[in-house]
């Protein structure tokens, strides 16, 4: 695992965020620090979509701070904070199933085009099954193929900042390794992860740091294997119906 070093990349302070005034986060605080997989889990609808919505400028928080490399981002509109560098991939990874797999990577680079040849080569480095398809249109390859052209826009786009929404989803175990190999070859490029997602266990093991999200708050907060082994996350996620 790599250890933190100098200020954070990203720094969530005292976030909230409500719907028709009803609270959906109350008073959220995280770091990211450069170079890390940061982890965020919890139950369905603790929040977590909502917060990577919010630190991409999607939805405006209430009150609190999103700061990026020092800057403020939660006044910025979302093709700004891409251009900044923080990129975030849905959970429906929001492919364009007509046009090939081509086009919608070179989607990606519209904000900057005159790097589009070094990145596309770059997202064919590290996911050569892609370069293969290229011509394919994107919406006849499998979900797993599908979430590799979202990750790949994702470092078209020039992030250094990529947040991911549940990228496991209704991927096999294969694939799920697959990804977080990928998820390895991004941090060594210099890129950095804040995922979200209800596999515990699989993005805990690989995650520098987590947090537990449960009702709009942080309740835990560690080293991703530390985490894993505590007593409350497994109430929370791991217990059985009753």
């Amino acid at each position: 695992m790599k250890q933190a070093q100098g200020g954070p990349l990203l720094a969530v302070d005292g976030l909230t965020v409500s719907f028709d005034r009803v609270p959906v986060l109350t008073g959220m605080s995280l770091e990211v620090f450069e170079g890390q997989i940061a982890a965020l889990v919890g139950p369905d609808g603790a929040g977590k979509t909502t917060l990577l919505n919010t630190i991409s400028g999607l939805i405006r928080p209430d009150q609190g701070r999103i700061l990026f490399l020092g800057e403020p981002l939660e006044n910025l509109p979302v093709w700004e904070i891409v251009r900044r560098g923080v990129v975030y991939v849905p959970e429906q990874s929001g492919i364009f199933a007509r046009m090939s797999v081509l086009e919608n990577l070179e989607i990606g680079a519209y904000h900057n085009r005159e790097q589009l040849k070094p990145r596309l080569a770059e997202v064919f480095q590290v996911f050569p099954e892609l370069k293969e398809l290229r011509h394919t249109p994107a919406g006849v390859l499998s979900g797993g193929q599908q979430r590799l052209v979202a990750l790949g826009r994702g470092l078209m786009a020039g992030a250094r900042l990529l947040l991911l929404d549940d990228p496991f989803l209704g991927l096999s175990p294969r694939l799920v390794r697959r990804l977080c190999d990928t998820f390895r070859q991004l941090i060594a490029r210099g890129m950095t992860l804040l995922v979200a997602s209800q596999y515990a266990h699989r993005i805990l093991q690989v995650a520098d740091s987590a947090y537990l999200v449960e009702e709009g708050r942080i309740t835990l907060s560690g080293a991703g294997p530390e985490i894993l082994r505590d007593q409350h996350l497994h109430q929370v996620l791991f217990a059985p119906d009753v």
